[in-house]
């Protein structure tokens, strides 16, 4: 018998009023990025990946910049960037001169550059690089030998020097044998951003679009410095698409567990004919596990976690233990999860046995760990057959920030409809009544921390007239704070994102987007790390994190000169350097120098203040402070 645990609702209806008319944008500066003539072409659904998307890159000694796909009349589209200002929103290169455009596609974050799929009208769509400059914008490799392209796409940073992704090839599309003969297929590639450093890593059926409308986040996930991504085997249906694994070699790419063995017809069980597991809803457990979604016959879509292997693949929870008239599991879903993990746990909806309604669900990923927390349950009623339909959220100010429906029904004062909602894993309390009453629904979209402070644009408020409107709280308990008010029947906001501490956001539709903005807003006494926001790339477990500095300081010291330091320092240490790794003093790793040419480092990207330096050799590890002027 599985332990459930059921928590009660404990309402805390922060204190306010009307909204107070709009005025210099909440006390931010709302930007206009681009030049007369061009339109932004970026997708409108919530999905933080998609085929038109807008990208932020960098890291935080260079700063941090957004990519984007635009059109004018002159070039078509190409790759555009920005660094949050007017002057500085410019086409990054004509990749294909002329009208038609190059058709850009897939950005993804690779470090401090980005990745994409572009037609230069030679090639076909194939691999490109920017890093925001003209001359460091190129083809990276022609994978298609014929120039109609490779279509590559599913670009997933693995390690701090490559990235993996997904291509056909003449070969992938010529198989000579197997059930899949003759179809085309995307094979598993890997790169470090050169034609050298790109090539076929494992010639496996990589499979890429989400099974769930409600993936809002990526299809495949690096955990550590592996990435999961879903796939068969060449040959076609030996194993459906199931749950696999690189570490960047050929030989660490495997098939971690084939979760789904048996067809859907139970009566003729593990006949080998496995069919399609439906991976999806991953998310990166603290860079030690995966979270994820999969589905069996005999369990329906449940929650798994998984380490890498097979025996340490596992179904966490079966959270809905009924079957349907032919056998087949019901299954919890488990939908809407979160981007990142809150407190331990990984948060998404949840199926509530006790009457069959989807709440707040959470899990350690331990096996048999999973919590329901009842968001329309007060002590005043026992009982709810309302679904709350959480959506995914975001941590700000130490809670865990949703949305959920609270309950309709007028003769409730608890009943506030769809709402903001917070949690700190007990109890969950309602954060504002943005549109007044239980008829006053305000569904918040795409919540975003940036600079200290949490955003969202509202889906529907028809008592409010808060259509579409961009929001900001400064803390858990503020009443929202309208931002954006571009048009009475609805600002059309959408893919919001955080430019390295200021807000940046498309407005417009897929047939009329009208532009692209930047708010710029840091609260009073913000001091640059709470609530910064997601930007910089991280590799180490919750284990590491808090020792970074504490193994610095156990290993050899040794003289840096010269120190003060303001563009490069030099060293002398014994063997064979493999790596430099410089850490500000909260112990985030800000600069790393794989195998370097000599024994000089250039620092100069990096801000002035006091470092640490820790240098691995062959026959020790080094380190000493460093002083940047």
């Amino acid at each position: 018998m599985k332990k459930w645990t059921f928590l009660i609702l404990c309402v805390l209806l922060s204190t306010g009023g009307v909204l107070a008319q709009l005025a210099q944008n909440a006390g931010g500066t709302l930007v206009s990025l681009l030049p007369d003539g061009v339109t932004a072409n970026i997708e409108t659904t919530q999905k933080k990946t998609k085929a038109k998307n807008l990208v932020v890159a960098g890291e935080v000694s260079k700063g941090y910049k957004a990519f984007f796909a635009a059109s004018d009349a002159t070039h078509g589209e190409e790759l555009w960037v920005t660094d949050g200002t007017t002057a500085g929103t410019r086409l990054v290169k004509d990749i294909k001169p002329g009208g038609a455009g190059s058709d850009i596609n897939w950005i993804a974050r690779f470090n401090d550059k980005v990745v994409f799929a572009a037609d230069d009208g030679t090639n076909g769509m194939e691999l490109w690089i920017s890093d925001g400059t003209g001359d460091g914008t190129y083809l990276v490799k022609a994978i298609h030998e014929l120039g109609d392209g490779s279509n590559p796409n599913a670009f997933t940073q693995i390690n701090e020097t490559q990235f993996v992704f997904r291509a056909r090839n003449i070969d992938s599309e010529v198989l000579e044998s197997g059930s899949a003969a003759g179809a085309q297929q995307y094979w598993l590639w890997i790169s470090d951003g050169t034609e050298a450093g790109t090539e076929l890593l494992y010639d496996c059926d990589t499979r890429w679009t989400g099974q769930d409308a409600g993936t809002y986040h990526y299809h495949w996930m690096r955990v550590g410095r592996k990435v999961f991504f879903k796939a068969d085997f060449k040959e076609g249906i030996l194993k459906g698409e199931e749950l696999w694994v690189t570490d960047g070699t050929r030989a660490g790419t495997r098939m971690v567990k084939d979760i789904n063995w048996e067809v859907m017809n139970p009566t003729t069980p593990g006949d080998g004919k496995t069919r399609n597991s439906a991976i999806d809803q991953m998310v990166n457990f603290y860079n030690e596990k995966l979270f994820f979604k999969a589905w069996t016959p005999d369990t329906g879509n449940e929650p798994w976690a998984s380490d890498g292997t097979e025996e340490g693949t596992y179904m966490i929870s079966d959270t809905d233990p009924t079957k349907n008239d032919a056998g087949i599991g019901n299954g919890g879903n488990v939908t809407e999860v979160a981007q990142y993990p809150y407190d331990g746990k990984v948060y998404g909806r949840g199926w509530y046995t006790e009457n069959g309604t989807i709440h707040l669900g959470a899990t350690n990923l331990n096996k048999d760990d999973f919590t329901v927390l009842i968001v329309n349950k007060t002590p005043f009623s026992e009982t709810t057959e309302r679904n709350a339909w959480p959506d995914p959220g975001v941590t700000f100010d130490g809670v865990y920030m949703f949305c959920a429906m609270s309950g309709n029904n007028t003769a409730l004062d608890y009943n506030k409809g769809g709402e903001l909602h917070y949690t700190d894993g007990t109890n969950i309390y309602v954060q504002s009544d943005l549109g007044p009453g239980a008829a006053g629904s305000n569904w918040l979209k795409e919540l975003t921390v940036s600079g200290g402070s949490a955003y969202w644009w509202t889906e529907n408020a028809p008592n409010s007239g808060q259509l579409q409107k961009l929001f900001r709280i400064n803390n858990k308990e503020q009443f929202p704070v309208q931002v954006s008010d571009f048009d009475p029947a609805g600002d059309k906001i959408h893919t919001l994102r955080n430019l390295g501490g200021s807000l940046i956001f498309a407005r417009g539709t897929t047939t009329e987007n009208l532009g692209l903005y930047c708010y710029n807003y840091h609260k009073e006494g913000y001091d640059g790390k709470t609530d910064a926001g997601d930007m910089d790339i991280e590799y180490r477990t919750r284990a590491e994190i808090p020792n970074s500095i504490k193994s610095v300081s156990a290993s050899v010291k040794f003289t840096i000169f010269p120190n003060p330091a303001t563009d490069k320092f030099s060293f002398n240490v014994e063997g064979k350097v493999i790596d430099v790794k410089i850490y500000d003093l909260t112990g985030r790793l800000v600069k790393t120098e794989l195998q370097p040419a000599g024994n000089s480092i250039n620092v100069s990207s990096l801000q002035k203040g006091i470092y640490q330096v820790l240098i691995t050799s062959e026959k020790n590890n080094y380190n000493s402070s460093l002083i940047i002027k």
